[in-house]
């Protein structure tokens, strides 16, 4: 990989209706198995406050991607990517915000970059050890080579609770990629990050949570936030592992007051 071509993911710069001034863009990466769509009712909440928005597919996700023939799918590669068009975009630091194995890699870039993030929030996501349920569930679709409807349905359920049908068909896009894509940044989500890269993040970093998540228990995400004066956590009340879906506005105001009280830092 070091010798690769580092693939540029695509991006979706959205840009505010009424802009706020020079504010710094928040950059929302995906989980895994998901993609741009469960952003749209966080990305309204901050455009209608002023703010930019770039939302990004990891590589292969994003319909019609090809990937380079050498490219492994790793938090390290999918890092390097966002970094790579952060590189070519941004104007300065930016604020990062991942969910679930989105925030794996952003703890990445991070940890590697740090001047590439003004700030980190980890949405429904704290760096410690995956459900193990969760873990033997992937690997048995990983071994068959595809994921059945039933487990696809389990898993949905597991993180956004009942939805209609047409909710059930646009989020669930996320398991239409190519399955090389899907199994291994599944390893990726299931391993997750080298010890030593939360340590690394010198950015103040901001743990978003749903109270109700089934995925990630909030006792994992306070405990995580406990071990650093640098890190913060936001509980909203109700929402479960997708608490950007459920709750947008909610999630809205933490981001904002988060990023206003932590950007730009004290001289």
């Amino acid at each position: 990989m070091a010798d690769s071509v580092v693939p540029l993911p695509y991006v979706d710069f959205l840009t505010p209706p009424v802009p706020a001034g020079q504010q710094v863009p928040a950059v929302l990466i995906h989980g895994w198995a998901s993609g741009s769509v469960y952003w749209e009712p966080l990305a309204k909440k901050l455009l209608d406050a002023g703010r930019p928005v770039w939302i990004i597919d990891l590589p292969g996700y994003h319909p019609g991607d090809l990937l380079p023939s050498d490219f492994e799918w790793t938090l390290d590669s999918a890092a390097a990517s966002v970094g790579a068009i952060l590189d070519a975009r941004a104007q300065g630091p930016v604020h990062v915000v991942g969910h679930s194995m989105g925030g794996s890699v952003s703890l990445t870039l991070a940890a590697a970059r740090p001047e590439l993030v003004a700030s980190l929030t980890l949405v429904g996501m704290a760096p410690v050890p995956q459900n193990q349920g969760f873990k033997e569930v992937l690997r048995s679709q990983l071994d068959q080579g595809f994921f059945d409807s039933g487990t696809i349905a389990k898993l949905m359920n597991a993180w956004y609770g009942e939805l209609s049908g047409a909710d059930m068909e646009r989020l669930s896009t996320g398991f239409k990629v190519p399955f090389p894509v899907l199994s291994a940044s599944a390893l990726a989500a299931m391993t997750g990050v080298e010890p030593s890269v939360p340590g690394r993040v010198q950015a103040p970093l901001l743990v978003l949570a749903g109270t109700d998540d089934r995925v990630r228990p909030l006792g994992q995400m306070r405990a995580f936030v406990a071990e650093s004066p640098q890190r913060q956590l936001k509980a909203i009340s109700g929402a479960g592992h997708n608490v950007h879906w459920e709750k947008p506005q909610e999630c809205a105001e933490a981001l904002h007051e988060f990023w206003e009280t932590s950007w730009p830092p004290p001289a």
